[in-house]
């Protein structure tokens, strides 16, 4: 008899708790956890969204913890209770806000100031009265805009490879893609890049455009294209390329065909000359400085041989030009490398300007300008 009741008992008991079973089965089979993984950039906010569904179970608290870069272990941060009250613990304080709606099981949260630290895990739980917890995981991606900057290099014509431009997309999370743009030049230059980790994991990406410095890709443009996840378009950076070397050339010119006043020196080459000076032959000391000379009246007492000296920091070069001046309306002459040619002229016709090498030897030439007081500057 006692047998018979202890295994109706048991029987009862059974029946009990599988018909439990199945309530509480039928109560949380339809219970998910809704959470997105979010990418923030350094030093803005971050939303984690987080939202229980289907279920009618009386809501007790909703908690939070983490495992992120700064600390791989994980955590409890931040927790909600009924009401909307809020406790902070482990450090984040007043960086985490809740933006959810206790009422509607919506612990959505919000973490101010991003750091490249806070990269990781976040896990939102739901704590029920009759069931539960529930719980998902949320991915936060934190990103570094690169610090952008192209550095122009200067080096001096020759035939040894040298560094022309260096391009830097710095201290960027993940890696930036540095290239160049170099269009007709690319079959005269080359690219190196390296990266190097920063203490705080953040990337520099460096790219170095390397080529032997020709005085023909002096001025040259170029670019440098920066790609990178926080860009909502490629960075493009435009530099000339600038390649010094000493003057080269240099040619004496007027100011105005018609009407002169002045006659100006120009130089070919990088920088622009920091030292110019003009002197006349047959003159002792230094006649003008500047790359300008005044013209104040033309007049036989301007007649002479003129050099212009031009020097930069890497050198110097000589310009010579001779003017002769002649109130005769009928006549004008001018001489090329030592043989004077005098041709009867019309009124209309004019003196010219030679250009010629910068050397002393040429100066000896004999290149010679014969200039009329009403005239027209010609090059021949």
């Amino acid at each position: 008899m006692l047998h018979c009741l202890c295994w109706k008992i048991a029987s009862v008991t059974l029946l009990f708790h599988l018909l439990l079973f199945f309530i509480i089965f039928h109560i949380i089979s339809g219970v998910k956890v809704i959470g997105h993984g979010t990418t923030a950039i350094y030093g803005e906010n971050a939303t984690f969204f987080c939202q229980l569904t289907e279920t009618k179970d009386q809501l007790t608290r909703i908690i939070w913890k983490k495992r992120t870069r700064e600390n791989p272990e994980e955590k409890f941060f931040f927790s909600i209770r009924v009401g909307g009250k809020t406790e902070h613990s482990n450090g984040l304080g007043d960086r985490v806000q809740f933006i959810g709606n206790f009422a509607e099981k919506n612990g959505s949260i919000q973490l101010l100031r991003m750091r490249l630290l806070d990269e990781g895990i976040y896990t939102c739980i739901f704590n029920l009265i009759s069931s539960g917890p529930f719980e998902t995981n949320i991915n936060a991606t934190v990103f570094v805009r690169p610090v952008d900057n192209l550095k122009g290099e200067a080096p001096v014509a020759g035939y040894l490879e040298a560094i022309l431009a260096s391009c830097f997309a710095s201290n960027a999370w993940p890696a930036a893609e540095v290239m160049w743009r170099l269009g007709d030049l690319e079959k005269y230059v080359r690219a190196e890049t390296n990266q190097t980790v920063n203490p705080n994991g953040t990337i520099t990406v460096v790219s170095y455009l390397l080529g032997v410095p020709l005085k023909h890709l002096n001025k040259k443009n170029i670019q440098c294209v920066v790609k990178h996840n926080t860009l909502g378009m490629e960075l493009v950076l435009n530099y000339p390329i600038n390649i010094h070397y000493p003057p080269e050339s240099v040619v004496i010119i007027p100011d105005s065909p018609t009407n002169t006043k002045e006659f100006i020196c120009i130089v070919d080459c990088n920088p622009e000359p920091n030292n110019y000076t003009w002197t006349r032959v047959n003159k002792s000391t230094p006649y003008y400085e500047g790359n300008r000379l005044p013209v104040p009246n033309l007049s036989s007492d301007l007649n002479g041989l003129y050099i212009c000296n031009a020097s930069n920091q890497y050198g110097s070069s000589l310009g010579s030009l001779y003017v002769s001046v002649h109130n005769e309306p009928s006549t004008v002459c001018w001489g090329l490398l030592g043989f004077v040619i005098c041709c009867a002229a019309l009124a209309s016709v004019v003196g010219a300007i030679f250009r010629f090498k910068p050397t002393v030897e040429d100066s000896e030439l004999g290149i010679v300008v014969m200039i009329r007081k009403k005239m027209e500057w010609r090059a021949f």
